[in-house]
């Protein structure tokens, strides 16, 4: 969602599924149909329908891996003091011989919308039914879920001790869509409400307002279309942030692009290395 029209045209593959896997003529009117339209040549794969089905679901499943090993970096990172989880990925991004292309290899929010996590529960039944033996798909969902709660706590510790909201920037699970199934943003917020009444969410196309509009607060930028669409040929749909930060807020970003913010203090979650003092003569006063 929110690329459909670049993707449609620009797939990384074709996926046709037939009785026997075999190319029949069905398969090559598809195939002809489809060749005129795509822009990129993308690799065409004919398999059973059964075959076919497990790529696109186990596509995601790689998708939803990725995303949830990058955020553990993240949490290490946080853990560890002194390192930098883009300098980790930056690395790792470049390991293309054996390890990974660049695609969702940047550490942010963890994975959210209706197929991902689906495709995870899904193939967490599969893995009992054919009695596998063993549960990754588990260890994937359990680790995007703990992922958010240690960032909910983040959240939760800062508004506590400045006595602050906390406000998510972006409901829906991804910037330019409305849709809010399998939000990864209503998950962190899930977290932080267990501790803290006071969270609120900030999202044009969900609907979703502040109760005032100049409301200091420990502010979550979930939504970041830059990092979202890097890549797929789709525009910003906004001028920027959803909504102007009161002077004396705490801006929270987990994909650590943001610069300063005037009257406002930064977080670059996932670096704490970059040395940040809300008590420095810079925010003096504004807490």
């Amino acid at each position: 969602m929110g690329s459909v029209a670049w993707d449609m045209v620009n797939p990384e593959c074709l996926i046709i599924g037939t009785e026997d896997g075999t190319e029949t003529g069905d398969a090559k009117i598809l195939v002809d149909f489809y060749k005129p339209l795509l822009e990129n040549n993308p690799e065409i794969n004919i398999g059973t329908w059964d075959e076919a089905e497990a790529i696109k679901v186990f596509y995601n499943t790689f998708i939803s891996v990725k995303i949830g090993l990058v955020n553990m970096i993240q949490d290490v990172a946080e853990a560890n003091g002194n390192i930098n989880v883009d300098v980790v990925t930056d690395a790792l991004k470049k390991a293309t011989q054996r390890i990974v292309g660049p695609k969702y290899m940047t550490a942010g929010m963890g994975d959210g919308g209706a197929c991902h996590p689906r495709d995870n529960i899904a193939l967490r039944f599969l893995a009992q039914k054919l009695d596998l033996g063993y549960d990754l798909f588990h260890s994937i969902m359990q680790s995007r879920d703990m992922q958010a709660k240690k960032m909910a706590e983040r959240l939760v510790d800062l508004a506590q001790e400045y006595k602050l909201p906390i406000v998510i920037h972006g409901r829906a699970y991804k910037p330019g869509v409305e849709y809010t199934v399998g939000s990864y943003s209503e998950l962190v917020a899930q977290y932080a409400a267990h501790e803290l009444n006071q969270v609120y969410y900030v999202d044009p196309l969900t609907g979703d307002e502040l109760p005032k509009k100049k409301m200091k607060a420990v502010i979550l930028l979930a939504h970041n279309e830059q990092v979202t669409y890097a890549g797929t040929g789709v525009k910003a749909k906004t001028s920027g942030y959803y909504f102007k930060f009161a002077k004396g807020s705490i801006i929270v970003d987990p994909w650590r692009t943001t610069k300063e913010i005037p009257g406002c203090a930064v977080i670059h979650y996932g670096n704490p290395r970059k040395k940040w003092e809300l008590k420095s003569q810079k925010f003096l006063g504004l807490f």
